[in-house]
């Protein structure tokens, strides 16, 4: 294989390598009100359907950082907030998804 070849080979395996990684970071900031999440013990907030186990429903999805918003949405167990790459900060209040 002749260098360009390979130069060529390797510079579109870290495009494609860059943007599954950009995707598997969006994963967490698309999940709206009605959606299920889960959060695994690396923290990372993950969409899930909402028959698995350790699913919480999102109840309501505010565009600031501040979890106390929150406080005011009736059944919320728990709060995340979200820093997404690129994107701005926002809150999620979550409740048992039965």
């Amino acid at each position: 294989m002749s260098g360009k070849v390979l130069v060529g080979v390797l510079a579109a395996a870290v495009l494609v390598g860059g943007y599954l990684y950009w995707v598997d970071q969006g994963k967490q900031s698309y999940a709206a009100v009605g959606d299920c999440v889960s959060s695994p013990s690396q923290g990372k907030l993950l969409q899930v359907d909402c028959s698995s186990t350790g699913a919480l429903k999102v109840l309501a999805k505010f565009g600031s950082d501040d979890s106390n918003q929150c406080d005011t949405v009736a059944a919320t167990t728990r709060a995340f907030v979200e820093y997404p790459v690129g994107q701005a900060a926002f809150v999620l209040c979550t409740g048992q998804a039965k």
